[in-house]
């Protein structure tokens, strides 16, 4: 029986002819049960993870996300998954077997620009995505590793495990940790990585086919990917995280990267006509004043000027 159809019975839209079908389908053979339990369970988790969703705001205002959820290798997963999402097997360690079935399940959340979100994962890790993020998770970890993929920006405070380490991917990096908080900036799209470190320790390998390169991260210490090597540099890391209570950090960051960030934060797009912007800035730009007063700010220690398409609210910078 396909898993989407059980799905549709267990949140009652299953039609009658599919009610008919499920219902005869059980009755064929016991062990059909066991199989059903299993969907319904992970049916269940899916329910466990979302109601774990809490929206963030942006400008002051609470804004809902839609959720989606997306298991290419989901399978039967075991009856018991609400108790191993509690980050606790116990007496129920014997179903290895659907463990890991369930750990091959994942769930994908994707952040609009201009939006931001929060989420409690399944070991207690919480997890802060900032707008034009995406995460990809399991509903409960596998049993010797906890793996998460992030596009994007997110603040992570990971719960102690020193026997399941935690890992992060990235289009450039993987950054491993024991139990930790720290900050993960990814833009694929144009080339930006960077990893701040709050408290605890991180480990920053690079990946791809340049030469591997490893660095470990105190306290208040960033790694930035320049080229092909990854440069550790001190920063007031809580500065950098400054995004969660609805700020953009503007110290330390090239124009370019920044004009990125505003797209993200303000859902607007930027184009730019000069590569050659410099200028020395710093501090912090409240995110609820808008971009048009963001750019202003920018204008006193930067050299450029803006026009913004009043027909598809494109800026371009000149």
């Amino acid at each position: 029986m396909k898993d989407e159809k059980l799905y549709s019975y267990f949140n009652n839209s299953a039609d009658t002819e599919d009610i008919i079908q499920i219902e005869e389908w059980l009755k064929a053979d016991p062990h059909h049960q066991k199989e059903f339990d299993d969907a319904h369970a992970v049916y269940n988790a899916m329910a466990f993870q979302e109601a774990n969703y809490v929206p963030a705001h942006t400008a002051g205002k609470p804004r809902r996300t839609a959720l989606r959820f997306w298991k290419p290798l989901c399978g039967a997963a075991a009856s018991l998954l609400l108790v191993a999402l509690a980050g606790y097997v116990g007496k129920y360690a014997g179903e290895e077997i659907a463990n890991d079935r369930i750990a091959s399940c994942l769930n994908v959340i994707e952040i609009p620009a201009g939006q931001s979100m929060s989420i409690v994962l399944s070991d207690g890790t919480k997890v802060f995505l900032n707008g034009g993020s995406r995460l990809e998770y399991p509903p409960v970890f596998a049993k010797d590793v906890r793996h998460v993929k992030l596009s994007g920006e997110a603040f992570l405070n990971v719960e102690h495990d020193e026997a399941h380490p935690f890992r992060v991917e990235t289009f450039d990096s993987m950054i491993e940790v024991l139990g930790t908080e720290f900050n993960v900036y990814a833009d694929e799209e144009n080339g930006h990585f960077s990893t701040t470190l709050l408290r605890g320790k991180v480990k920053v390998s690079t990946l791809g086919d340049e030469e591997y390169e490893q660095v470990i991260l105190s306290p208040d210490e960033k790694a930035t990917r320049v080229g092909s090597h990854l440069v550790v540099t001190k920063v007031p890391a809580d500065d950098v995280v400054s995004w969660i209570d609805g700020y953009i950090n503007i110290g330390g960051v090239g124009f370019e990267e920044l004009m990125h960030r505003f797209e993200d934060a303000y859902n607007v797009r930027i184009v730019l006509e000069r590569k050659d912007i410099g200028g020395y800035m710093s501090g912090k730009i409240r995110v609820s004043e808008g971009v048009e007063f963001a750019l202003h700010l920018l204008q006193q220690s930067c050299d450029f000027t803006y026009e913004r398409d009043k027909t598809t609210g494109t800026i371009t910078i000149k």
